[in-house]
């Protein structure tokens, strides 16, 4: 038992922290669509509680890791890519934090800063690292997003007693940084050669900061401004643009990082149900558009779930996927 636990931890990566990003952010997407049907809200009940068993098992899996592996996790924290896709775990424990919140639960409160001061952290440590470790632009890649990404998830998912400063703070700090990021990643993936296969799938979390601005906005205001819309519509041109490319990520073979596909297309879908049920005069467009991107989310999300699930039983994840995804 011991000696499989040890060889299993081994394998664990960071990447797969994105498992409960993605499963998360359906999760809180169908929560959104709760107020248009209230069977959406069992449906992100179901999703919520195999987030936190998914989330519960990697985080166990990698402390494992942290136990047996140490320098394989330094090595990891080390690693440009790799350590982007850390505050994943953090970003699943603010998703879930959200869910707590919906549900009454006192401890979300708690949890929601924990998660939250916590992925200011691992923010600022990933930073640090891009900082230290200056690399070549070839190696810049849109996982770099993750951790900015995370920062406005914070205030998206800001529950009834938090706290509405750290939550503008992350917001502001989030913007400021993906906006000086989308210039040098676009910069690499247009003018420096093609992306590796194995990170053609984290183009999609192009989609993600945008996205995630708008849900953030409207939590803040309460209400879905221009401002909003702007972010909104940013996100859904970058997710039209990537439609046009899905003959080649057809064509991928199975990686891990395809988990990049999951979490951004939520995040589009839930910005379009809040767009909906706070406008004032909401009208069919808005809610076939909402609901068509929920479809299109869950459609991916469970496909890839699909495909992760009969990888890991016939034991055939990639082990490069370990060192590059």
């Amino acid at each position: 038992m011991f000696d499989t636990l040890k060889v299993i931890s081994r394998t664990v990566s960071p990447a797969y922290f994105g498992v409960g990003m993605g499963l998360g952010g359906l999760a809180s997407a169908w929560a959104q669509a709760s107020s248009l049907h209230p069977v959406a809200g069992e449906i992100s009940h179901l999703l919520f509680a195999i987030t936190l068993a998914t989330t519960g098992l990697v985080m166990l899996l990698y402390a494992a890791k942290f136990a047996l592996h140490v320098p394989l996790v330094v090595e990891d924290f080390c690693d440009t890519n790799i350590a982007n896709f850390f505050p994943g775990f953090t970003i699943s424990l603010l998703l879930l934090a959200s869910w707590l919140d919906r549900l009454g639960f006192a401890v979300s409160t708690p949890l929601w800063s924990f998660a939250a001061v916590l992925h200011v952290a691992l923010a600022i440590s990933v930073l640090r690292i891009w900082i230290i470790h200056n690399f070549e632009i070839t190696r810049a890649n849109p996982s770099m997003f993750v951790p900015i990404a995370g920062l406005f998830v914070v205030p998206a998912t800001l529950p009834a007693g938090g706290s509405s400063t750290i939550a503008m703070f992350c917001f502001a700090v989030a913007l400021l940084f993906w906006l000086a990021l989308l210039p040098v990643v676009l910069n690499r993936i247009l003018f420096h050669g093609q992306l590796p296969q194995q990170f053609l799938p984290t183009l999609f979390v192009l989609i993600a900061p945008p996205a995630l601005a708008a849900l953030s906005t409207a939590v803040l205001s309460g209400d879905f401004t221009p401002i909003a819309d702007g972010f909104f519509f940013a996100g859904l041109f970058i997710a039209l643009l990537l439609a046009t490319m899905a003959r080649r990520f057809f064509a991928l073979s199975f990686q891990m990082s395809w988990w990049a596909f999951t979490f951004p297309s939520a995040a589009l879908a839930g910005a379009a149900l809040k767009r909906h049920v706070l406008m004032n005069d909401p009208d069919v467009s808005t809610g076939i558009l909402a609901v068509g991107l929920l479809l299109v989310a869950t459609l991916i999300i469970g496909f890839v779930s699909w495909c992760t699930l009969r990888a890991l039983f016939s034991n055939k994840v990639p082990p490069e996927d370990n060192q590059s995804a």
